[in-house]
């Protein structure tokens, strides 16, 4: 028997030390042989570089040594801003997380699946993220210096169908989707179902920053975004995020015995941005059962995603594309670009540029334009 913990998002940059962890949360994730949990944010590597117009985050040093003291074992670090501060900040987070990372480096490392060996079983992970500002390997003509494994990399396929030859069982941690909606894509439910498909055993997905629903594909499990494990990316405890469901957490206990993968849900929530704890509100089950209504029910899923193209209009998809840029300054910045072409210039604006490469939001925007 082998049972697997899966953590979502952590960030502090704040020594953790400010965290506490409840007795229960903690015997629950060493009751586990394999604690994964997304490593969000890169160690801050105190070091000048040129402005950008998107915010760096980074977490504090004492962070790998805390998660570690907890149990966990595993660090995906395919996402978003794994090179935030760029290839020192990655190297930095490397070097604290050691061959417990994975997900990104050259391109070979980033490609490679995280083997671990428990119990006699092995059980292999591979961790993808979608197309990001930076550091992601989505150009196929340019595989040269450090990156994480892009998702829909048609490379992803051939290797879950390698790999299976190699190890008893097969995750795939999918740092992707749209943030702060209650229910992935229609594009997001494809492409994780390919993985079950090409061979997966299941798919822990991450990056909306809350809780959505979860699913049995082909007798597979698929959990669309655990949300939040623990994320504060501010100076001080104090900083409340006006986002639904910021502080929820959805972590599963998995269990792989005589063939047969089983799981458990686990409801955490940051309370305070000081504490960590099993959540056992029945509002947290209710709201469970809602968006996984939307996977089963056609018609509820159907009219929840027309909801949120009709909130997604063309300017709050750009703008949610550049945050912490204003819905003000976008509009000033498609103005600019319009002056531009009145003028006969050629318009290069990054938050187009932005919107277009990242695949899970350009799909909303031709979804939204359609409406």
């Amino acid at each position: 028997m082998v049972r697997l913990f899966f953590a979502g998002d952590f960030c502090s940059k704040l020594s953790p030390s400010f965290i506490s962890v409840s007795e229960e949360l903690k015997s629950v994730i060493r009751s586990c042989d394999i604690k994964s949990v997304n490593f969000e944010i890169p160690l801050d590597p105190h070091i000048e570089l040129p402005s950008q117009r998107w915010e760096r985050f980074s977490q504090h040093d004492e962070v790998p040594a805390f998660l570690k003291n907890l149990g966990f074992n595993l660090f995906p670090i395919a996402n978003n801003h794994t090179f935030d501060w760029g290839n020192t900040g990655y190297e930095k987070t490397k070097n604290a997380l050691g061959d417990d990372c994975f997900g990104a480096g050259t391109y070979d490392d980033a490609y490679q699946v995280k083997v671990v060996e428990s119990n006699g079983v092995k059980v292999g992970f591979l961790a993808l993220t979608y197309a990001a500002y930076t550091g992601v390997f989505d150009d196929v003509e340019n595989h040269e210096g450090l990156g994480c494994a892009y998702i829909n990399d048609l490379k992803v396929n051939h290797m879950i169908i390698e790999a299976k030859h190699l190890v008893d069982y097969l995750f795939v941690l999918a740092h992707d989707g749209i943030e702060y909606i209650d229910a992935p894509t229609p594009e997001t439910i494809a492409r994780y179902r390919d993985f079950i498909d090409y061979g997966a055993d299941g798919v822990i997905g991450a990056h909306p920053h809350c809780p959505q629903g979860w699913e049995e594909y082909k007798g597979k499990p698929i959990f669309y975004s655990l949300g939040n494990f623990f994320f504060n990316s501010k100076d001080d405890t104090s900083y409340r995020a006006n986002r639904p469901h910021w502080y929820e957490g959805l972590c599963v206990v998995m269990t792989i015995e005589n063939d047969v993968i089983s799981y458990e849900i686990v409801n955490t929530r940051n309370v305070e941005n000081e504490k960590l704890i099993v959540d056992t509100d029945v509002s947290r089950t209710e709201h469970n059962r809602k968006i996984c209504s939307y996977l089963h029910d056609h018609g509820a899923y159907q009219q929840y995603m027309e909801s949120v193209a009709r909130k997604l209009d063309l300017m709050s998809v750009i703008d949610a594309t550049v945050h912490p840029n204003s819905l003000k300054k976008t509009i000033k910045a498609l103005l600019r670009c319009i002056q531009i072409k009145i003028k006969g210039g050629v318009v290069d604006d990054f938050a187009i540029r932005t919107l277009l490469r990242n695949d899970t939001r350009r799909s909303v925007l031709m979804r939204t334009l359609k409406k």
